[in-house]
């Protein structure tokens, strides 16, 4: 009996241990920035210009997903689509898929998706999705790589404002 009661005491603990696995809140965007889960603790979405501006944010960080169109689908990152994805770090760099990398450094162009799965119906809408990415910075010196990145149920409610690329 004490035997059983130690062996589902170890399976709770290793059950409830795993903190490296996304978490699920509701509403949430979150996902792992350089192998580290990051979280947002604010979060909101737009249509703007035809396509879903989806905002994430923590301690001065910020993350801004953009797609061409409003809709259920596949959206591919880098430097020849008209989607985009932006890390605003704490010190106020920028990344963005938009940004060419230094070819002395590094090997592979920015890159990405964002995956929008579905839009309720609810008031407000909410939108869930997929996304990852690989920015860099305007010189191109410096990269971010976000992996399995989640947002879900973030309310459409309007008001974002696009961040702007920086130019080489």
């Amino acid at each position: 009996m004490k035997r059983n009661i130690l062996l589902m005491a170890l399976c709770l603990v290793t059950f409830f241990n795993c903190s490296d696995e996304i978490e699920f809140n509701t509403p949430a965007i979150q996902g792992h920035k350089n192998g580290e889960l990051w979280k947002a603790q604010f979060y909101a979405a737009d249509i703007d210009f035809g396509g879903f501006v989806i905002e994430g944010g923590n301690l001065g960080e910020r993350v801004q997903l953009i797609t061409t169109n409003d809709v259920r689908g596949t959206f591919d990152l880098g430097l020849e689509s008209g989607n985009a994805a932006f890390y605003v770090a704490a010190d106020g760099t920028v990344y963005s898929t938009k940004n060419t990398p230094d070819t002395n450094i590094f090997l592979y162009p920015p890159s990405g998706q964002i995956i929008v799965e579905d839009i309720d119906n609810d008031d407000p809408k909410g939108i869930y999705g997929t996304f990852w990415f690989n920015a860099f910075t305007a010189d191109g010196s410096k990269v971010i790589n976000f992996n399995r990145g989640v947002f879900y149920n973030v309310p459409l409610v309007g008001g974002l404002v696009q961040i702007e690329p920086v130019n080489n």
